[in-house]
């Protein structure tokens, strides 16, 4: 953890809750989430690739996005140059990780990604980049909206509905972090309003807990929705490890925040 530099200043500040959670069935934590505050980027990855290829593809995501902004020694960046910062730090993980798959011999190895960056000067807008089946969720007006269209054979076929889904199809994704040198990240601008909640999650919330029930938890004024959100989960069976953030942004005051990033 570290203090936000001198002299830097954000006028939208965050109020962040975050729970990583191996589940019921897997004996790794496959998943990882990343917090860097001072510049409003908050991320989930979920690695796959057996062994210890998943641990290290997920958290090599969050690693070099780390690593990215530390570069930076807190400089006062743009908007879009952090957004762009964001899909180089994918690119150049997924090459990392393409290449640590040669070096093991592993086919398969890779993670999901998503990640939300508040602009830290105007809280209407914030920008979505994802590559996978890890979601985005805004919790508007007592309405929990997904805002990324997942890379899966189900999204694909048109399939919303997870009970209808063919077990051979369950959890196949088409587009992943690692498996080429390169990768192809949807990116898309988000409206911000006060009161807004943006929840992001591996797939091993959602396929737990319905849509209904994850706003019905958001709705309550709960000491820690992120812990309650996982205990769902694993109350419904924890077919897989769940991994969550929570944040609501909210004006600051305009002097310096005192944020700090924590990578978990």
């Amino acid at each position: 953890m570290s203090e936000q530099p001198p002299g830097m200043v954000n006028p939208v500040q965050f109020r962040i809750f975050s729970r990583t959670d191996v589940g019921k069935r897997r004996q790794r934590n496959e998943d990882s989430l990343g917090v860097i505050a001072r510049y409003g980027v908050f991320l989930v990855a979920d690695g796959m690739g057996g062994v210890d290829g998943g641990d290290f593809s997920s958290q090599q995501v969050v690693e070099q996005m780390t690593r990215t902004f530390q570069s930076k020694n807190g400089q006062d960046l743009s908007f879009p140059e952090i957004v762009d910062l964001v899909e180089k730090a994918i690119v150049e993980a997924s090459g990392i990780i393409k290449k640590e798959a040669e070096v093991r011999g592993i086919s398969g190895m890779g993670t999901t990604v998503v990640v939300i960056c508040f602009d830290v000067k105007d809280m209407s807008r914030a920008c979505v980049l994802h590559v996978g089946d890890s979601r985005l969720y805004r919790y508007r007006n007592r309405n929990l909206e997904a805002l990324t269209q997942d890379h899966s054979l189900a999204a694909e076929s048109g399939i919303k509905d997870t009970a209808m889904i063919p077990m051979f199809m369950a959890g196949v994704i088409t587009r992943a972090v690692g498996v080429r040198d390169d990768v192809l990240v949807d990116r898309a601008e988000i409206e911000v309003k006060a009161g807004d909640l943006f929840l992001l999650c591996s797939d091993g919330l959602y396929n737990m807990v319905p849509d209904a029930q994850m706003g019905d938890i958001l709705s309550l004024s709960s000491v820690d929705p992120a812990a309650d959100l996982v205990n769902k989960a694993n109350e419904a069976g924890g077919f897989d490890n769940i991994t969550v953030i929570i944040v609501e942004p909210k004006a600051g005051n305009g002097s310096r925040a005192d944020l700090d990033d924590t990578v978990m």
